[in-house]
This record gives structure tokens, C-alpha cells and sequence, in this order.
């Protein structure tokens, strides 16, 4: 299974939850990044790596128990065009869970998480949605940003058009969709929802 994003949108505390599951295994490695080609362009530095094959994506997961259900939790592959797709020819029984959040509050978070990793430079969101075009034709670009697409801010709340790309590749029960203030509000119940779509015990 897939916990395939919103970014800022609780992926990360839904999968330390999930993989405490006795029934579910997740790798240390949270965020893989496998399965986006974007992320692949030019990957920054990470203690844990990045995979570059299918091989190496695998062994991840060679520790999983047969009975358990095994899965991973890239925040980015929502916003990915490419990760939909890809998730399906590798793995067509793949279950997909995808998170929420409403676009103003994710946007000043999504803001905020890169300007503390440098990834962005401006400080003032309303700036740096104003800067959308100019980027998008390759000017006033960070030095070291790493994806120059991830500063596109409105393609990260294109929602619609995100799930219509799963929903290409996957039928409704293999989705499960996610409200971040259900899940903030009510952990236990959200999580318990997420254990029965997985079909382990809740």
C-alpha cells in the first residue's frame, strides 16, 4: 500500500501509527521517492538513499513477514504525474490512501517547511505565489533549490486533477481518501478507518 501524500497533511504521524501495526510493515525510510520521477532529476543528499532501481526499491522491504502488509509513505506522489502510473504497473493491487488538507493552510505550511530547507528564498508567501510565472518560464529560481517544480504552489492543490490520475490506474476500493481535520480531530477512529481498508486487523 501507498500513503501517497498531501505533503504537510499528516503522511508522517499516519505512518508512525500505521507501522507500530503488528500486521504492517513500513521501512525506516520513510519517503522513497521511488516511483516519482521528478524527485529523480536531481536528488539532494540523504543518509537513508535514494533507490534507483527496482531491485534496490525492493530491498526495502525485505524484512516484511509474509503476513504482514507491507507499504510506504511518499508525501510527494500526489503531486507527482508520474507516480500513479508507475505504482500501478509495478503493483495493480496496490491500496492508495491520500490526505487532504484545505488549500489555504496547506499552502502556508508547504511555504513555510521550504523556506526552513531552503528550498525557497522568499520569505512572504503572498510573494512567492506571485512568483509562479516567472518560475514557471525559469526565472527567479533559488540557487540551491533542488525540484524548481515543487515552487509551482498551485500544482499542489490541483486536488481533483491529482486523484484523476489514480483514479485512471485504480479502481474506487482501491482508494481511500483522507480529510487532515478528520484525522486531526479524531486520530484513533482515521486510523482505525485506514487498518479496515488495509484489511488488517483494527
Amino acid at each position: 500500500f501507498f500513503v501517497v501524500g498531501n505533503s504537510k497533511s499528516g503522511t508522517t504521524a499516519l505512518y508512525q501509527m500505521l507501522r507500530q501495526h503488528p500486521q504492517i510493515y513500513m521501512p525506516d525510510n520513510k519517503e522513497p521517492w521511488f516511483f516519482a520521477d521528478e524527485l529523480h532529476v536531481r536528488t539532494p543528499p540523504r543518509p537513508e538513499g535514494t533507490p534507483e532501481t527496482l531491485e534496490e526499491y525492493m530491498s526495502l522491504f525485505e524484512d516484511a513477514r509474509p503476513e504482514q502488509r507491507a507499504g510506504e509513505a511518499t508525501a510527494l506522489y500526489l503531486w507527482s504525474r508520474t507516480s500513479a502510473r508507475r505504482i500501478a504497473d509495478v503493483q495493480p493491487d496496490a491500496r492508495i490512501i491520500a490526505i487532504l488538507r484545505e488549500p489555504a493552510s496547506f499552502l502556508r505550511s508547504l511555504h513555510l517547511q521550504f523556506v526552513e530547507t531552503y528550498v525557497e528564498t522568499e520569505n512572504d508567501l503572498r510573494k512567492a505565489l506571485a512568483l509562479e510565472e516567472p518560475r514557471r518560464q525559469g526565472r527567479c529560481i533559488p540557487r540551491y533549490t533542488y525540484w524548481p517544480a515543487v515552487l509551482l504552489y498551485s500544482e499542489h492543490v490541483r486536488y481533483v486533477e491529482q486523484l484523476r490520475r489514480y483514479h485512471a490506474v485504480f479502481p474506487p476500493e482501491q482508494m481511500l481518501v483522507l480529510i487532515y481535520d478528520d484525522f486531526r480531530r479524531d486520530n484513533e477512529a482515521t486510523v482505525r478507518r485506514v487498518l479496515r481498508f488495509l484489511g488488517v486487523d483494527d
